[in-house]
């Protein structure tokens, strides 16, 4: 599959099987955010995967949004250093080729955040030190069924202009 077909195809999945995930797509995800672009090429970024029950019924318990990643074969907690105010596109850019990656090898993902004040006990029960900052957590494994997505997109001319906002484009 391209990356075009990855892009058109891959929605945000919250219902996993009860089914591991390959260790070489674990490698390939994992893979795909540490060689994301990061602003003056800091990687300033820290990814934490976690596995298991017990470990992932934890993350759940830290966020009001996020209780579905217990159903993930494993998330990924990505954590970033907030002196840098570009440290949540850095994150995105990151997570999304992760995502990217997973789909592409057949695992679904989905992303939640966490807010404060769950950012302190989320990185209490991660160890994760003081200067980082939780930025985002992806789930991921494989989708109960195989599901080809179908967004809901405006249309090209809806959202591009050509030269000056408003100007029509035609593609």
């Amino acid at each position: 599959m391209g990356v075009l077909d990855t892009i058109k195809t891959r929605i945000e999945i919250q219902e996993f099987e009860k089914k591991s995930v390959e260790l070489e797509a674990k490698k390939k995800i994992l893979e795909a955010g540490r060689l994301a672009p990061s602003g003056r090429n800091l990687q300033h970024w820290h990814y934490i995967l976690v596995e298991g029950e017990e470990e992932l019924e934890r993350l759940a318990s830290v966020s009001p949004t996020g209780g579905w990643v217990i159903n993930a074969d494993f998330a990924i907690v990505t954590t970033t250093d907030p002196k840098y105010n570009f440290n949540e596109i850095d994150a995105g850019r990151s997570m999304t080729q992760m995502q990217l990656v997973g789909w592409e090898n057949g695992v679904g993902s989905r992303l939640y955040t966490i807010k404060e004040p769950d950012q302190k006990k989320a990185k209490l029960s991660l160890n994760i030190p003081e200067e980082y900052h939780i930025t985002a957590v992806v789930g991921f494994g494989y989708p109960i069924k195989k599901i080809i997505g179908k967004k809901k997109r405006k249309a090209i001319d809806e959202v591009v202009s050509y030269n000056k906002f408003g100007t029509p484009i035609e593609i």
